[in-house]
């Protein structure tokens, strides 16, 4: 079952798993939280700026000892723009428990940032953090979710070379239970988007375009390409839309 919460929020739920993507907007902010029926244990596929906002808005701070893993998909600001608040956040309220921090290989704005905090707090941080830099075909599991990565195509302005260069970039599979959750992160139409989504209980896909452009490289999915993948699936969200002011002044 799926709802629209608000403009930019959604959920779906069922007796097994709770996937609430608590602000969705292309170049703003994405974060998905995953939470085990059966434990209470959370997943969170990426932290853009705001997560620790919106995880306080959910009305309880256990998240801070209840979040297992945090998978990113890529290193742009809007999908991991909120790690360094939320480790903080940890670190101020006592979590014990070690945190584990998944992002594809080669992605420096994860690495980077985790090494900040790191330094900054080495002597004060009162759990271990572990970053595990994935590829393709890369499994992952903890004991309360199962995580498989797949590369997906997809750069951004920090390529200046004027050729087709991708940038590390992953979709994630994510199995709690008998229930498959996908979530495509940022991708153009590739062959790794539809073995993200295939056969999923519940896909969440990045929709920021309208319509596909005529021309330049393709960074993301247009409206009808997403459709095309979200049948791929039991069920389907549409996210990272951009924001109803660039298409209203666009």
């Amino acid at each position: 079952m799926s709802n629209l919460v608000e403009d930019y929020s959604y959920r779906w739920e069922n007796d097994e798993v709770l996937v609430e993507i608590t602000y969705s907007v292309a170049g703003v902010s994405t974060t998905v939280v995953i939470t085990s029926r059966f434990t209470g244990k959370m997943m969170l596929l990426d932290v853009g700026d705001g997560a620790l906002r919106d995880l306080l808005a959910r009305g309880s701070i256990d998240f801070v000892n209840d979040i297992d893993v945090i998978a990113i998909t890529h290193g742009h600001f809007d999908h991991m723009g909120g790690l360094y608040p939320l480790l903080g956040f940890m670190r101020m309220l006592g979590r014990s428990e070690p945190l584990n921090i998944l992002a594809p290989a080669g992605c420096v704005e994860v690495t980077n940032v985790v090494h900040a905090f790191r330094q900054a707090y080495h002597s004060t941080i009162p759990f271990r953090i572990f970053i595990h830099e994935v590829g393709n075909n890369t499994g992952f599991d903890t004991d309360f979710f199962k995580t498989e990565a797949v590369e997906v195509e997809h750069f951004g302005l920090e390529n200046t070379s004027g050729e087709d260069r991708l940038m590390p970039a992953l979709g994630f599979r994510v199995r709690v239970g008998q229930t498959l959750v996908a979530y495509t992160g940022d991708t153009r139409y590739c062959e790794g988007a539809e073995k993200v989504v295939q056969n999923a209980d519940i896909a969440i896909i990045e929709a920021t375009r309208t319509e596909a452009p005529e021309a330049g490289f393709r960074v993301h999915l247009s409206e009808e390409e997403a459709q095309r993948l979200g049948s791929l699936a039991k069920e389907f969200l549409l996210v990272h839309r951009l924001p109803a002011s660039v298409i209203n002044d666009g």
